[in-house]
């Protein structure tokens, strides 16, 4: 389900990301026989949260997935045309947390920079390397603050 964000909280304490890697959350937990897959996914999703979690816990957090023309969105020059894209969106109590007013995600971007994911789920792109990228040609996840009003 997606939120409107312009009721819940403050323009810099509310964040969108966008990736390229399947990082469905899946809920399964342990390493049960045939949920290969979806413990996979689960293992991307818990990547970005503990990210993320690294400078503050992340509150009211959505996700979905979507295919779609990359056109409008900021991924590497190495990926064009039609693509799974999943969306997160989460909140902090805290403003400022990830950078600056010039820059208010250059610290997620820091911080999910080469972190490993595991690659080969049900993404429509392929990666040089099994990691997020958030800069360059093959930048793989960015991070942005949503204009207010704006469903996400």
């Amino acid at each position: 389900m997606w939120l409107n964000i312009s009721m819940l909280v403050p323009k810099d304490k509310t964040f969108i990301g966008y990736t390229l890697v399947d990082i469905t959350s899946t809920g399964v937990i342990r390493n049960d026989t045939g949920k290969d897959l979806e413990r996979n996914q689960q293992r991307n999703w818990e990547t970005v949260l503990q990210c993320i979690g690294i400078r503050s816990q992340p509150i009211d957090i959505s996700w979905r997935e979507d295919t779609v023309k990359l056109d409008s969105y900021e991924f590497g020059e190495m990926y064009q045309g039609e693509h799974r894209v999943w969306s997160f969106a989460f909140t902090v109590e805290h403003s400022g947390v990830f950078g600056d007013a010039q820059d208010p995600v250059k610290l997620l971007h820091a911080d999910f920079d080469e972190v490993p994911i595991v690659p080969y789920l049900t993404e429509t792109a392929r990666f040089l390397l099994p990691v997020f990228y958030t800069a360059g040609a093959i930048k793989n996840i960015y991070f942005k603050i949503p204009d207010l009003g704006v469903n996400i």
